[in-house]
């Protein structure tokens, strides 16, 4: 029987497009959410959010354990209620786009709405490990490889770009 090499990178491809197109679902204090591929409302408020992300690296590999769990529990109080964020408005459903002005005010409102819900659900239901997990996936299902590549691509292309006129 012939043994055949096993391709991890297209493995992970499958799974990557499958969290694309049809999302995971997690579970925080008997309610049930679901996380897909965010749209780019949401990519922008995952990014600000990741970015405010506080951690000392230094304090972290530290030789001192002390220092280390000093730096662990100032990282949980900095950064818990954050991560709840990011997680609650990668859950938040942003598909459709209201007409009117008073469609869109009621969608903005509701979307708030439903975040701080999430957030306070998440934080108080949702274990560190997990939450890990959940952090994971949703830097996975934000494709930000594909996003980086395409406008990597567009500034290339640039067709306005200025010309030089030569005398």
């Amino acid at each position: 029987m012939e043994e055949t090499d096993f391709d991890y990178i297209a493995a992970e491809a499958r799974e990557q497009q499958v969290l694309l197109d049809k999302g995971i679902t997690f579970t925080a204090g008997n309610v049930e959410y679901l996380i897909k591929q965010p749209v780019l409302g949401q990519l922008d408020k995952l990014s600000e959010l990741f970015l405010k992300l506080d951690l000392d690296k230094e304090r972290l590999s530290s030789e001192n354990s002390m220092e280390i769990f000093e730096e662990q529990k100032r990282m949980i109080g900095k950064n818990a209620r954050l991560l709840a964020r990011i997680v609650a408005i990668a859950a938040v459903d942003h598909i459709g786009v209201p007409k009117g002005m008073w469609e869109r005010l009621f969608k903005r409102v509701r979307i708030n709405f439903l975040i701080r819900k999430y957030t306070e659900q998440i934080y108080w239901n949702v274990r560190p490990s997990d939450l890990m997990k959940l952090t994971t996936i949703i830097l996975k299902a934000s494709n930000l490889s594909d996003f980086s590549a395409s406008i990597a691509l567009l500034s290339v292309n640039r067709t306005t770009a200025p010309q030089a006129i030569e005398d």
